[in-house]
């Protein structure tokens, strides 16, 4: 029987971005679908995200200035006010379309056995400029196959039960990929779904927290699930593939060197790339994966002039 999901929170975590949170909050203030509260935890801004904030008069929006203490622990303080069954995230630097929360709910409500939603994603730069379109995987299977290795759900067009982040906090120790922890532990519990729409602009920032902070500790949580599933593989298939998870966690979060044998002894153009690739000093490896060159490859033949369009009326 569908479900009928009358109200929703949204939550924004915010740090330091003054500099782009007016359109995030734009964003959310003009969606179509209204019955929602905009709950906004500003982790300590120096800068001038407070001014901002307090100049929109909507009501929907309650902001709460809390002491510097990370997103983690932003966002655990942040669902513990949302008042509705319902969380949907969003960063302080991303734009949602304005049908986002409506699209979502639909969907929810005709596939109720979904616990975590998210969408495709247009990742843009300053200043407005589009550089590729990202498909992520949209079935539970699938997206519970690439969380060994990548995050397939954009945080800001998650849309989550509340009674799984009341379950599961957000891991404080941690100064960046706090999501993908977050979702890879709790993986095998709830069902996961991306609508095949893209419903959030996400913008990509040299000085970001996923740009900057320590990609060890996602190596170390990965890795280890990798190489125990290895080790009990019953068959060369299995056997294959978890050697082929491990040798991408190396090459992304670990020892490229480690990565290599097994680049060098099973050949594809891909493989073949990330090999010699391995060889960059430190500088121009993550400048070249950071540059997320196969997407934009496989972006390069599709028409982004509604995306621009549409990305220029959000900034507005």
């Amino acid at each position: 029987m569908p479900q009928v999901i009358k109200n929703i929170s949204v939550l924004m975590p915010a740090y330091n971005c003054g500099k782009y949170i007016a359109p995030a909050v734009k964003s959310v203030l003009n969606q179509t679908f209204t019955h929602f509260e905009l709950i906004i935890i500003d982790d300590g801004s120096t800068d001038d995200t407070e001014k901002i904030i307090k100049g929109f008069t909507d009501k929907r929006i309650k902001y709460k200035k809390i002491k510097h203490s990370g997103t983690s622990a932003a966002l655990n303080y942040g669902t513990g006010l949302c008042k509705y069954d319902w969380i949907a995230r969003i960063d302080a630097d991303d734009i949602n379309t304005t049908n986002r929360l409506e699209r979502q709910l639909k969907f929810l409500e005709e596939e109720n056995d979904i616990d975590i939603l998210s969408s495709w994603s247009v990742y843009f730069t300053d200043p407005a400029k589009i550089l590729f379109l990202l498909n992520e995987p949209m079935n539970h299977n699938e997206i519970h196959k690439y969380l060994n290795i990548h995050n397939p759900i954009n945080q800001s067009a998650m849309i989550c039960r509340k009674s799984i982040f009341d379950k599961h906090k957000f891991n404080e120790s941690l100064n960046s990929n706090e999501d993908y922890e977050w979702l890879y532990r709790i993986r095998d519990e709830f069902r996961f779904a991306n609508i095949p729409e893209y419903l959030v602009y996400t913008r990509l920032r040299d000085d970001s927290r996923t740009a900057t902070g320590n990609r060890g500790n996602l190596y170390d949580m990965l890795n280890t699930n990798a190489f125990r599933r290895m080790v009990d593989s019953k068959s060369k298939g299995d056997h294959f593939y978890w050697a082929s998870v491990a040798a991408w966690l190396n090459y992304f979060y670990g020892s490229r060197q480690s990565a290599r044998g097994y680049f060098r002894n099973s050949f594809s153009l891909k493989n073949l790339t990330a090999y010699f690739t391995t060889f960059l000093p430190d500088k121009y490896f993550f400048k070249f994966i950071d540059s997320h060159l196969k997407y934009r490859i496989k972006s390069i033949f599709k028409n982004k002039s509604f995306f621009k369009k549409e990305l220029d009326s959000l900034l507005k």
